[in-house]
């Protein structure tokens, strides 16, 4: 049975293809696996750059309600003031942006084809609400 923590990971990763997909991007790979650690989605955007996506999902509906991406400075505020609280982003700690660019890296190298109009790194945060929030970090 899945535990809950990954439970919400995977539903994160599905809404984070499903996003990309509405953008138009192209999903080429999901939670691929390499000796160094696994990649969330691997996809080319509509101009062709190749992205690879970190997805970090929290669940915690009570705290968001139809919020907008204009309030989303005020709520960042009001999670930082509440020193128990995190947000998704916050789970992207400096190691695990060291080995997601590592990965990304060798993955690139590996694939020479596929980077023709350059790479870069993605980090999509998701907070399951009704609806979900999505904040998508370009080029972290």
């Amino acid at each position: 049975m899945e535990s809950k923590h990954l439970l919400i990971g995977r539903i994160g990763e599905d809404a984070a293809c499903g996003y990309l997909v509405n953008k138009s991007y192209k999903i080429l790979h999901r939670n691929f696996r390499t000796k160094f650690g696994e990649l969330d989605i691997i996809a080319k955007s509509p101009d062709k750059t190749l992205v690879f996506v970190e997805v970090k999902t929290k669940n915690d509906p009570s705290r968001v309600r139809q919020m907008s991406p204009a309030s989303y400075p005020q709520f960042r505020q009001g999670f930082a003031e509440n020193q128990s609280a995190f947000l998704p982003e916050d789970e992207m700690t400096y190691s695990k942006l060291k080995k997601f660019k590592k990965i990304s890296e060798w993955y690139a190298n590996e694939n020479p084809s596929l980077v023709k109009n350059g790479y870069r790194l993605d980090v999509i945060t998701i907070i399951l609400s009704d609806p979900p929030f999505f904040q998508h970090y370009k080029n972290i």
